[in-house]
């Protein structure tokens, strides 16, 4: 990865990300302990609402059980039970009801009040208002399936909110209905059933009292719900008798006593919190939306949210202006570097300021001219040393191979051999006049002449020691090679390679071909081979960077020197070209040249 493109993602892993991670998590802490804060108020809010509202029951219980002990309802209903037999029946049924009446006005909840005879007979009394609940007849509240739950009770009482059963509540207004066994004081016998509806105006104006004024303004909102979830009263008076999995995806918890959560009512998001009331399951609810909890908070929101903003544009601004103006520098130097590794010396940087990258600009253009410098320096020395090794390869021929060559004329002139002297002479000729060329390359062709010279020579200093084959591609003759390539490679076959061998049994094979746009020569012989330690010892010097040996003592020991060769190739040519030798003791030896058709093309 690029230095830009990593500076980057360090400015956004360890910048935007943390900035923006800090943001996120101050928000949603904040919201958490903004939850906790008004779960708190909403507990203390509901205790107080709902401790209201249990003492407003538990002083009904109370009127209820003075009721159904007192001489009014106990001789009302014992005169029901003895019938129309009895003489003052009817006086003392019209005195009870009168009597009965006086319930009404214990309390100002109380509506209507109906008692029940063991005969079914029904006595009644109820205040002049505004109801849609009717009494129903015995054998109509005995088929009601509440009618076994009440006696079982024992006289106890069963409480049923507004909308719960409607046939026993009405509808308007919404009433709350207490029904319960009325036991003999004396014989605690069943004599009747009381049933008795009490306003739920009190309780409304209690939610009421903590709801703010405007019911249309955002606030909290108070809900009485049975264990299904029925919205008994609604403090808004807009859900009363509705269920409350309409407007929500899951009803309130019940709670031993407490609990607050916050979700979606009614498509809003809201904080619900619940309180458990000690009748029937029916819990107290509490409804407030989150924003209109949050709303004193959302300033202190958005001085957070904008100095974030500011923060992350300072840091983009920093980011733009100085960390890419340095990235770019780099970047800027990287690429002339690069330029510098494909050989473009001449390359240099030009910046303007004064601060660091400037220095680094100015010490990449000193260095780059020092290694030109370098470079030349050592082109210069490899130069000198390609023709200091090309003169020692020339000074090798003469003192001995020219020497025993003109042994060799001498030999055929004495025994009047002219015609092979002058094949002699014209060979000697052509392999001089090869070595002292003053061009550096010469042709495939002229180079084939000249080791094809020095076989010759050799085979009759040797008397025919050897044969040779020469196969070369008529394509391959006019490119360019190193002279003296070859007669090194040759000679070292010839003077290591078949000692000890008889007339006729070494054999040498020179095959030159193209291949894939190179030129391709193999040197092959039959001879002892090369032990596996010369090998490695040439491998190795080839490798090494130490001083080398003296290159005469070298040529002696392997003829004209196959180092001398194989480094000759590999500057001249380039890394990619050069000599391969494969040779193994008793197996002979075959040497691969790689060479370029033009020179220069992989430099």
């Amino acid at each position: 990865m690029n230095l830009r493109p990593k500076l980057m993602l360090a400015f956004i892993i360890l910048i935007i990300i943390p900035m923006i991670g800090l943001g996120i998590f101050s928000f949603v802490n904040s919201e958490s302990l903004l939850e906790r804060k008004y779960s708190a108020q909403s507990e203390i809010s509901l205790k107080a609402v709902g401790g209201n509202i249990r003492y407003f029951f538990r002083e009904l219980d109370s009127l209820s059980n003075g009721n159904v002990i007192s001489s009014e309802i106990q001789e009302t209903l014992k005169i029901i039970g003895r019938g129309k037999d009895d003489p003052g029946w009817m006086i003392r049924l019209a005195q009870a009801e009168k009597a009965m009446s006086g319930i009404l006005f214990q309390h100002p909840a109380v509506s209507y009040v109906v008692l029940y005879g063991p005969d079914g007979k029904m006595l009644r009394a109820n205040r002049n208002d505004p109801t849609t609940f009717r009494p129903l007849t015995f054998e109509e509240l005995q088929r009601h399936s509440l009618y076994d739950d009440v006696i079982a009770m024992q006289g106890r009482p069963i409480w049923i909110g507004p909308y719960e059963h409607r046939d026993l509540t009405g509808v308007v207004p919404p009433l709350f209905t207490m029904l319960r066994v009325v036991k003999d004081l004396e014989s605690l016998n069943d004599i009747g059933l009381m049933v008795v509806q009490y306003k739920s105006d009190e309780i409304l104006s209690m939610l009421k009292g903590f709801q703010h004024p405007d019911a249309t303004a955002p606030g909290a909102r108070y809900f009485i719900v049975n264990k299904d979830g029925l919205a008994m009263l609604d403090s808004n008076k807009e859900l009363d008798g509705k269920f409350l999995s309409l407007y929500t995806e899951k009803l309130p918890r019940f709670t031993v006593e407490y609990d607050s959560t916050r979700m979606k009512f009614d498509g809003v998001d809201s904080l619900v919190s619940s309180y458990q009331l000690d009748r029937n399951g029916w819990i107290m609810m509490s409804v407030q939306p989150w924003n209109a909890l949050t709303n004193e908070n959302m300033r202190f929101v958005q001085w957070i949210s904008m100095i974030t903003v500011l923060g992350l544009l300072s840091a983009v601004l920093f980011n733009v202006f100085f960390v890419n103006r340095v990235a770019r520098s780099i970047i800027k130097v990287v690429r002339k570097m690069r330029l510098v590794e494909q050989g473009a010396l001449e390359t240099r940087i030009t910046m303007r300021g004064k601060d660091e990258t400037v220095l680094l600009a100015k010490s990449f253009n000193s260095m780059v001219e020092r290694i030109g410098g370098l470079l030349r320096e050592v082109r210069q020395e490899q130069e000198r040393k390609q023709h200091a090794e090309m003169m020692l390869m020339q000074a090798q021929i003469k003192p001995h191979f020219l020497f025993n060559t003109l042994e060799s004329i001498n030999a055929l002139a004495a025994q009047n051999e002219g015609h092979k002297i002058m094949l002699m002479v014209r060979r000697l000729s052509n392999l001089l006049r090869t070595s002292m060329h003053q061009s550096e390359e010469i042709s495939v062709q002229q180079e084939i002449e000249h080791v094809r010279s020095y076989l010759e020579i050799q085979k009759y200093r040797f008397e025919e020691l050897f044969s040779y084959d020469i196969a070369v591609s008529d394509d391959a003759l006019p490119s360019p090679i190193l002279k003296l390539t070859l007669q090194p490679l040759v000679e070292n076959s010839i003077q290591h390679g078949f000692d000890g061998y008889r007339d006729g049994e070494g054999k040498i094979d020179i095959i030159v071909k193209m291949d894939d746009g190179r030129i391709v020569i193999f040197v092959r012989d039959n001879g002892h081979g090369i032990h596996e330690d010369v090998l490695r010892c040439l491998s190795r010097e080839a490798s090494s960077s130490g001083p080398e040996k003296d290159a005469a003592q070298l040529g002696e020991r392997r003829g004209l020197g196959l180092r001398n060769v194989a480094d000759r190739l590999k500057i001249h040519y380039g890394p990619r070209y050069g000599m391969m030798i494969c040779s193994c003791a008793d197996e002979g030896t075959t040497i691969r040249l790689v060479i370029p058709i033009r020179r220069g093309e992989e430099l």
